[in-house]
């Protein structure tokens, strides 16, 4: 779906709510959606994207104004762009005009230029179109070359590419593809040039249409041509011309038709439903919090005379509640519901703002993709293989402990400490005797990504529910600081130097049972509450509550 996300700021400013749409849009990407976040600086920008014809671009005309500053730039062909003026743009595939046909056109174009020198007045122009611009489009229409966009795999591509930036960097009118060109009717946004946006379309189409046919090399002809519309008059030849193209060179199927009013698509010819610029706006704040009231009340009545957008309410605070917005509502907490039922004769929804506990606890992208946050208990053993780090014990507790356990080692096999080596089989052997193969990760390994960063072990740190260090001996012990620091409980044998060492640690001694052993880890309340941590990021995981909780509402199957 295509999401607009709005709030009176958003990020980079960060507050609270700030950081949950930052989120919450990201989440939603990550299922495939489109998203785009509004402030209220761009509330022109959304009505655009909107088609509404109130928005001061339409106020001060759509239209080619000849007293504001026009970007000209030249690349083969001459390009103009007025930031918010209607362009009328057609490019091609490279194979889709005859050679014979392009030299001839630019030797007359050359010729007929040398004896109309500009400036041009507005009759000059319209000969020039009309003899060289018209010229060209009826050429293509003869269908010549491979015309590889009557594939429905290949238009479908051009077609993604057009609506990738769609309402975000301009707004689309209507567009014709054709078996070997493209027309196009679109509202340029200020600040993204004509060029960069035409340069998109096309290398986002070719990248995918070559990926498609398995092909490599050039599909679009490098240039392209560009024309603003002048007038009212002249914007309704355009999108007539645009939407009689097929009709016009004969095809009843094999081209893709769509426009913004219609709101439909013609795939290969036939019909298809499509979507609008905006499915879904998700408002925070805005219609509850008193900041902005003109434009909280200039959405409110866009809810009324927009049914056709799923208008969300997400209530974080309850400060202004004189109107109530024709939408689904949806409150952070039931503290919040309740307040705001108070107010709001209408079912409220509960859905809990996310977080991005990678984030906040500067986990790697190695340490994400463990999925630590779905085990049951989880032990760390910073080490390297060496006999004296008694490993094995280890191994032996976690036999001991819940199916859902996970001990973590993270030394690495090192080929020239032969014997680090043969204790490292021994220990995987010892661990398919157990049954604990698939509970133990030997991180260092190779197929588990090899040697660990400084900051994947910081990462596993923060995701451990308690340090296992059983050493028969150590000069020191550098991992029950490290716990220490980062708040881990430490279980670790009883040995002078961990006495000195450790820091408001449980001991165990050596000749303890490894049963005896995983009771005390199991029933520590530090483990416990570490382990609540974890379920934490579990519960409040922004793709889970996005999937499980906000989709049903943008589809419309949710239950009050």
């Amino acid at each position: 779906m295509r999401i607009a996300i709005v709030h009176y700021s958003k990020p980079p400013v960060i507050g609270g709510v700030e950081r949950v749409i930052g989120e919450q849009a990201e989440a939603l990407r990550s299922l495939g959606h489109e998203v785009r976040l509004w402030s209220a600086d761009e509330s022109s920008a959304l009505r655009e994207a909107l088609g509404d014809d109130s928005s001061p671009l339409h106020e001060t005309g759509p239209f080619l104004h000849p007293q504001r500053p026009i970007e000209k730039h030249r690349h083969i062909l001459p390009h103009w762009h007025q930031g918010g003026a209607w362009c009328f743009i057609t490019w091609r595939l490279a194979d889709s005009l005859p050679q014979e046909f392009i030299r001839e056109w630019i030797s007359e174009r050359d010729a007929w230029l040398r004896e109309h020198p500009k400036p041009w007045n507005p009759d000059t122009e319209t000969c020039y179109h009309e003899r060289f611009s018209e010229s060209h489009l009826e050429r293509l229409d003869r269908g010549h070359g491979s015309c590889i966009l009557r594939q429905e795999e290949c238009s479908a591509a051009v077609e993604q590419a057009l609506h990738f930036f769609d309402g975000e960097r301009y707004s689309l009118k209507s567009f014709v593809i054709m078996p070997n060109h493209v027309h196009v009717l679109v509202r340029l946004h200020k600040d993204w040039p004509l060029e960069r946006v035409v340069q998109n379309w096309k290398e986002r189409s070719a990248k995918s249409i070559n990926a498609m046919r398995g092909t490599s090399g050039q599909v679009w002809q490098k240039s392209y041509f560009d024309r603003l519309v002048r007038s009212a008059d002249h914007w309704e030849f355009v999108s007539h011309y645009i939407a009689q193209n097929p009709a016009k060179a004969g095809l009843q199927h094999g081209f893709r038709l769509w426009s913004a009013d219609e709101s439909s698509a013609y795939r290969l010819g036939q019909p298809e439903v499509h979507r609008s610029l905006i499915d879904t706006i998700i408002v925070h704040n805005l219609f509850t919090m008193p900041f902005n009231l003109a434009w909280t009340n200039e959405l409110i009545d866009l809810t009324q005379t927009r049914p056709d957008i799923r208008w969300i309410n997400w209530v974080h605070d309850v400060r202004w509640s004189e109107r109530i917005p024709d939408a689904i509502h949806v409150a952070v907490s039931e503290h919040r519901k309740s307040e705001y039922a108070k107010v709001a004769n209408a079912p409220i929804h509960v859905i809990p703002n996310g977080v991005d506990s990678a984030k906040v606890l500067g986990l790697t992208e190695r340490i994400q993709q463990l999925h630590l946050e779905h085990a049951g208990l989880i032990l760390l053993q910073p080490t390297r293989f060496v006999r004296r780090k008694n490993i094995e014990l280890g191994l032996r507790v976690l036999a001991e402990l819940p199916e859902d356990t996970l001990y973590l080692v993270t030394a690495a096999p090192d080929p020239h400490q032969k014997d680090g080596v043969n204790y490292f089989r021994e220990l995987k052997k010892l661990a398919k005797e157990l049954g604990v193969a698939q509970r133990v990760l030997f991180l260092g390994e190779k197929t588990k990504g090899g040697v660990l960063s400084d900051d994947d072990v910081r990462g596993l740190y923060q995701m451990t529910d308690a340090l296992f260090f059983p050493s028969t001996q150590e000069g020191y012990g550098l991992p029950l600081v490290e716990a220490a620091l980062h708040g881990v409980p430490v279980f670790c044998s009883d040995i002078p130097v961990h006495r000195e060492v450790a820091v408001d640690a449980a001991f165990f001694k050596l000749t303890s049972s490894p049963r005896g052993i995983a009771r005390k880890v199991r029933s520590d309340v530090r483990v416990k509450g570490r382990q609540q941590r974890r379920r934490l990021m579990t519960r409040l995981n922004w793709p889970r509550i996005t999937q499980e909780m906000l989709e049903p509402l943008l589809s419309g199957h949710a239950s009050s």
